[in-house]
């Protein structure tokens, strides 16, 4: 017969010592690893929501050089109006949408909720926060990027940047259609490299008309 909580757990008649004894270190153990995670996971994240504050700066700044660019390249008259260049970020901070011409790219550090590690085969996982870039336009609700869960806003990745807990450990992009490639960054120009790349990705290709 299966023993009841009661008769090994302290206050019970019954409890016995030596189990409550190995309950207790199990216990003690889980606390520390839980602890370790939880260390490295605030620490990761002071770290990504650093890097992701100069990202949403940089995308201000990347909106002054297209702007610039197409504005040197307009051959329309003075009064032409000029193609739809912008940034912009929610209230909190949390997503940036870079829109050019007929692109719109979201940058988001949603999904961040827990300790979460980079998986790499052949090395041991290392503990990250993530900032990822996403087709679309997160804060128009034609997209229904804003209403989804994360899971299904990765079939929308463009790329992702991993920010680790340690400050002088560099920043890992990854891109979904590299599978497995890595770029590393030193986590003072993460911001600027990636988002250069994410538009370089998106930017430099084009559409086909459907068949």
């Amino acid at each position: 017969m299966p023993r009841k909580v009661a008769d090994v757990w302290p206050g019970s008649v019954f409890y016995e010592p030596n189990a409550v004894k190995a309950i207790q270190q199990k216990v003690d153990m889980l606390a520390a690893h839980m602890q370790k995670q939880l260390s490295e996971h605030e620490a990761a994240m002071r770290n990504t929501h650093q890097v992701f504050d100069y990202l949403l700066q940089d995308m201000e700044n990347f909106v002054e050089c297209f702007q610039s660019a197409f504005e040197a390249r307009h051959l329309e008259g003075k009064d032409a109006q000029l193609p739809r260049i912008r940034s912009q970020m929610d209230p909190d901070r949390s997503v940036g949408i870079l829109q050019i011409l007929w692109h719109a790219i979201s940058f988001t550090t949603r999904g961040n909720t827990k300790p979460l590690a980079l998986n790499r085969p052949g090395r041991p996982p290392v503990f990250t926060g993530r900032i990822i870039a996403l087709n679309g336009d997160f804060l128009d609700t034609r997209s229904n990027l804003h209403a989804a869960s994360f899971s299904e806003l990765i079939h929308q990745e463009i790329a992702s940047l991993y920010i680790p807990a340690d400050p002088t450990a560099p920043a890992v992009m990854s891109m979904k259609h590299l599978s497995g490639e890595e770029i590393y960054f030193h986590q003072a120009d993460a911001p600027r490299r990636f988002l250069l790349k994410v538009v370089e990705i998106v930017c430099g290709g084009g559409f086909f008309h459907e068949q």
